[in-house]
């Protein structure tokens, strides 16, 4: 009953132009994880609640294609302003390999760019993150993830075949460099080892930063976007500074919202609104103009 009024009120919206209304000048920023093949058994892994079904991530960009202007990251920061139209831009965190593999071919395809917020960790040193233990339920990460990552890396430690079974989950740089050579995928930061950063103190969360971005500069300088994604989404308002001295110019936490001008407030810019699409609303696009609907 709640996904059919949901529904019901995300149409009636979309028809009498409130979209429109709400989204003009505006961009809503997409935040994806995985895109997996159809088909296969999500229940295997962890956060399965992450993953997106090929098919559905191309219905769904298609139908956003009709309705905004696609916009990549980059090209909104040296805007004074996006479209008048409204626009979206669609974003991936952490660095699957997936995201080469299904999702690459259907942003080409369509010509919709996006970014990839790499966690340098899992692709320089091929480091697993430590919910795709097994046997962890999802309510059971949600719990553990407040944990300190000095207690985190210790389980990690205990499982010394980890690293080698799940190498393969994450980009290569050869594979993040193919992409950025394509003009259509950029790469932001998410840290370096994926930790929460707001549990670190603050010369470690910068340091963590620094780290992420230094590599992401001597690997893939060419398709750089200047942003980071706190991971998690858990910002802290006291790296301002650092990341500004690093050469950032924003910061997405996971807030539902819409943003304007890049060069809106100084405060805003370093935790700005992105819109979480996951397996279960991916895969009912009468959701969809509800998910818009809510990026206010």
């Amino acid at each position: 009953m709640r996904t059919l009024l949901k529904a019901a009120v995300g149409r009636a919206y979309a028809a009498a132009g409130g979209l429109r209304r709400l989204h003009g000048g505006k961009l809503v920023v997409l935040t994806f994880h995985r895109v997996r093949p159809g088909g296969d058994d999500p229940r295997t892994r962890a956060m399965r609640t992450l993953d997106a079904p090929v098919a559905d991530f191309r219905r769904l960009l298609v139908w956003m294609r009709e309705c905004y202007e696609p916009l990549a990251l980059r090209d909104w920061l040296g805007r004074a302003a996006p479209p008048a139209r409204p626009s979206f831009a669609v974003t991936f965190d952490d660095g699957w390999a997936d995201n080469g593999e299904h999702a690459f071919p259907v942003l080409r395809e369509l010509g919709i760019p996006a970014t990839i917020f790499i966690a340098t960790g899992a692709v320089e040193e091929r480091m697993p993150f430590w919910w795709q233990l097994p046997g962890l339920s999802d309510a059971e990460i949600e719990q553990l993830k407040h944990r300190s990552h000095r207690w985190l890396e210790a389980r990690l430690a205990e499982h010394p075949e980890f690293r080698k079974i799940h190498a393969a989950d994450f980009l290569t740089w050869d594979q993040i460099r193919e992409m950025g050579r394509s003009g259509l995928v950029h790469f932001g930061a998410h840290g370096h080892r994926h930790v929460l950063l707001d549990l670190l103190d603050h010369d470690e969360a910068a340091e963590d930063v620094r780290r992420c971005w230094t590599l992401l500069q001597q690997h893939v300088p060419e398709a750089l976007v200047p942003a980071l994604a706190w991971p998690n989404g858990n910002a802290r308002a006291d790296l301002a500074a650092e990341l500004e001295a690093l050469g950032l110019r924003a910061a997405f936490g996971t807030g539902r919202g819409r943003i304007g001008a890049a060069g809106g407030a100084a405060a805003a810019r370093w935790n700005l609104p992105r819109n979480n699409v996951d397996r279960q609303l991916v895969g009912r696009p009468e959701l969809w103009p509800w998910l818009l609907m809510r990026a206010r």
